[in-house]
């Protein structure tokens, strides 16, 4: 899998909105604005101290690791999503459910997308 972005405050865009929409998965509610601003880092830090993390509002791979997301890769549907991931193809609607900030089609995932998966 391709390796996932290391975030901060101040930064912007599609990855940041993938962020948000995990952090409000595991219930640290925020706004998917695509901006990390001080509310997404205050989330990240909270979240980081419950999962035992270093709380320093860096999101990198022991954050993202912790937040159960996955990058789509070309090709993939939310089927083949639930199958490789929570092994069984059956559960995609739970990956849909958690990702309607970012996916109004299930149908129509990108590539570099980053996804909530079900814990």
């Amino acid at each position: 899998m391709a390796q996932l972005p290391t975030l901060s405050k101040g930064s912007t865009g599609d990855a940041v909105k993938g962020l948000q929409n995990a952090l409000n998965a595991r219930s640290y509610p925020v706004a998917v604005d695509g901006t990390f601003g001080a509310s997404t880092e205050g989330a990240v830090k909270q979240f980081q101290g419950n999962a035992a993390l270093e709380a320093d509002g860096i999101v990198g791979p022991n954050t993202w690791r912790e937040l159960n997301v996955y990058m789509v890769q070309s090709g993939d549907t939310l089927s083949a999503i639930a199958e490789q991931q929570l092994g069984d193809a059956e559960r995609w609607p739970e990956v849909f459910e958690l990702n309607r900030h970012l996916i109004s089609d299930p149908d129509r995932i990108s590539p570099g997308q980053l996804l909530a998966l079900p814990n």
